[in-house]
């Protein structure tokens, strides 16, 4: 089995339509946008943080609470800058002179790096017929009332419907007229300059429908598991579901502020055998823990199993994001689901992944795919689940209860983490 270098991105990613998935392989640019991310030491007070960026770099920097949310990141005029103040983070658009003095300050500034491009994970549109299930020995099948991957995760027989909580979906927004929808307590806000929270790609109605999709959907199969929760969903891709650092960060900071328990951002991008997680991502997770906010993310599909592997995508790689794989329905891993191949970067947990149904934009209103961006909402809604069924479960202790509460898989753990995630009964 050889275990490769992630592939490298296409310079500009394949557009997507309102009910078709991202093509696989195309990744977005790895190429810095010419702004950079600030991380401040833990303690650091917004006071003394926007002071550190006028006295040290000139730079202005306005706090992300003081902005109703649309395109703060990205109309920045040059030395300006946005403080992500729950996270102790910085967006800034500065010269490398700048930059480089706050690199060179240490002390209250721990790193000060390039902001990049991220974009939903590759997926694959797929239709499975239910005829053709018992020869590729799957053991499980969409029935009349729920989907396969309900009744995997015990989802459909769980007492709980994550009422009370929270979950955020950083996405592509979502269609809020959806019938589906309908009389959901839905707060959106788009971090796109110049799109609202109107989901025109498919992708993030999709994962919000797996997260927190209806019990009983107009016209299809229950596909949702946390059907009770409260949906916050920031939109923080575009219409070809790509992104940048800053705006991801702008919606983490408006989930942490609007306490949401569970964050599932069905994003990334590709790294290499022996890359490290990016700290960055790494304290802002762990801050929004400490601040009790989950964040959880897909852990990639550029794999060819069982002769290519890929390291777990960027931010899924880092410790304190729950990195997911995907599952098919014989419960076997999905051939393109990344592994654990990079120190600290292991996958946690498995969910289903493969031929998943869920909502679509409307006229479609419904749609099936593959991925690890289907498997990564699927754990968030469990973890709604288990919220509500532990109210005093937050942040780390969520995270620890999510993967002990698992079916242990005949799957090396550096494929499958834990297992696959168990809805509370």
């Amino acid at each position: 089995m050889m275990e490769r270098k992630a592939r490298e991105p296409e310079a500009q990613p394949l557009p997507i339509g309102r009910t078709a998935c991202p093509l696989p392989g195309a990744f977005p640019t790895r190429r810095a946008t010419g702004r950079h991310l600030v991380l401040f030491g833990a303690g650091v007070e917004r006071r003394a943080s926007l002071a550190i960026l006028r006295n040290v770099a000139g730079l202005r920097a306005a706090l992300s609470s003081d902005f109703a949310g649309t395109a703060v990141p990205d109309h920045l005029a040059p030395g300006e800058g946005v403080l992500f103040e729950r996270l102790g983070a910085a967006l800034l658009l500065g010269d490398p002179d700048q930059a480089r003095a706050l690199a060179q300050a240490q002390g209250p500034v721990l790193r000060v790096v390039p902001e990049r491009g991220v974009r939903a994970n590759a997926l694959m549109t797929e239709f499975v017929p239910q005829a053709d299930l018992a020869s590729q020995g799957a053991l499980l099948a969409d029935t009349a009332f729920a989907t396969w991957g309900l009744q995997a995760t015990g989802a459909l027989s769980s007492s709980y419907s994550g009422r009370g909580l929270r979950v955020a979906i950083l996405d592509t927004g979502i269609d809020g007229d959806h019938p589906d929808f309908a009389g959901r307590r839905i707060v959106a806000q788009s971090f796109v300059p110049g799109l609202t929270a109107d989901d025109a790609n498919g992708h993030g109605t999709f994962c919000a429908g797996v997260a927190c999709g209806p019990k009983a959907p107009r016209d299809a199969p229950r596909y949702g598991i946390a059907h009770g929760a409260d949906l916050f969903v920031a939109r923080v891709l575009d219409d070809t579901a790509t992104g940048v650092d800053g705006n991801v960060l702008a919606g983490i900071d408006w989930a942490v502020r609007h306490e949401c328990a569970v964050v599932s951002m069905s994003l990334g991008s590709p790294v290499f055998v022996g890359d490290s997680y990016p700290e960055v991502y790494e304290q802002v997770a762990a801050r929004a823990l400490a601040a009790g906010s989950l964040l959880i993310a897909p852990a990639g599909n550029s794999s060819s199993r069982p002769d290519e592997i890929s390291p777990v995508d960027h931010p899924a790689n880092c410790p304190s994001v729950v990195a997911v794989g995907a599952v098919d329905r014989s419960l076997t891993l999905a051939p393109f689901s990344n592994g654990g191949l990079n120190p600290g970067a292991e996958v946690d947990v498995v969910a289903p992944g493969i031929a998943i149904s869920s909502a679509a934009p409307r006229p479609s209103l419904y749609q099936t795919a593959s991925g690890t961006s289907m498997a990564a909402p699927c754990v968030a809604g469990i973890a709604a689940l288990l919220a509500e069924a532990n109210p005093q479960a937050r942040g780390v202790a969520l995270k620890a209860l999510l993967l002990k509460t698992v079916l242990a898989l005949s799957v090396p753990a550096r494929d499958a983490g834990a297992g696959l995630v168990q809805a509370p009964q």
